[in-house]
Parts: structure tokens; sequence; C-alpha cells
């Protein structure tokens, strides 16, 4: 398969095409008392998930440039919110950014990478592969966050 194709099932999955909603729409008027709230018998809140969400793919665009990542210390340290950091709702609004943001920056990555460039961080993997678990992460957690704000009654009908 050329690298064309592969380059355009990567963009197409970060809008959502044939695998999910856009990515965008999961946090579409998401508030941050919303984001903050978390449902009876469920682990995170939307604004948790979504902090993580930005710090794996963050980890995974510096994998992704060459950059040696310490896997290990971002699930110890970075994984979840502290409960100061949720505690200002201008963290809330920081974090939509980043995420929107990390969104199109991975399509500007996918774009300009070579995909069959070895990542040395990541077992020396190919950086295609990379591409493909940031946009399955991405999945995964945006449906939780889709399936937590129905719970909340907080989901467009």
């Amino acid at each position: 398969m050329e690298n064309d194709k592969v380059i355009k099932m990567i963009l197409n999955g970060l809008k959502g095409k044939n695998t999910h909603l856009p990515p965008k729409k999961a946090i579409e008027g998401l508030t941050p008392e919303i984001a903050k709230m978390i449902p009876e018998n469920e682990y995170h809140s939307c604004w948790e998930m979504l902090h993580h969400i930005v710090v794996w793919q963050e980890a995974i665009f510096e994998g992704i440039k060459g950059k040696e990542v310490d896997w290990q210390a971002i699930s110890e340290n970075n994984n979840w919110p502290t409960s100061d950091h949720l505690a200002d709702d201008s963290n809330y609004l920081n974090l939509v950014n980043k995420f929107e943001q990390g969104l199109l920056h991975t399509e500007e990555l996918a774009k300009t990478t070579d995909l069959d460039k070895s990542m040395p961080s990541w077992g020396n993997a190919p950086v295609l592969q990379a591409f493909f678990v940031l946009l399955q992460h991405n999945s995964y957690h945006l449906g939780q966050i889709v399936s937590v704000r129905k719970i909340l009654g907080n989901w467009p009908s």
C-alpha cells in the first residue's frame, strides 16, 4: 500500500470518518463544571479522560519526532490531572485547546513524517504504528467521554 493511501486513512481517522464521531464533537458544549463530574460507578470524569488523551498524544508526538520518551514516568506522574489542576476552570479551557491543536499537529506530522522511520523510544517500531496507536487511544477515550456525558444527561439527543 502506498504512503498516500495510508496518510489519507490516518487523516480520515483523525476526523472520525468511518470510525467514530468527529473528535471535537465529543467535547463540544462540555463546560468545566460538567467535565469535572464523575458519575456513580465511573472511574474518571470527562476532564480527566481528556487530560489523559492529551498527555499521551503529546508523548506520542515526541516519539514520532525521534525524541526519547520516558513512558513509565508519564504513566506514574502525568497520566491524570491533580486536584489542584481540576480546581481551576481555565485549565479545562486550555486543555480543550491543546487537544484541538494536537489534532491539527497530528495531521501535519502525518503529512510530513516518514511513516517507515524507526522510533528509538518505542523499541524501533515504525512511526506508522504510533499514528495508529494515537488514533485508537483517542477513539477509545473519546467514546468513554461520550458515555459519561450520556450518563450525566449532557449529550445532545
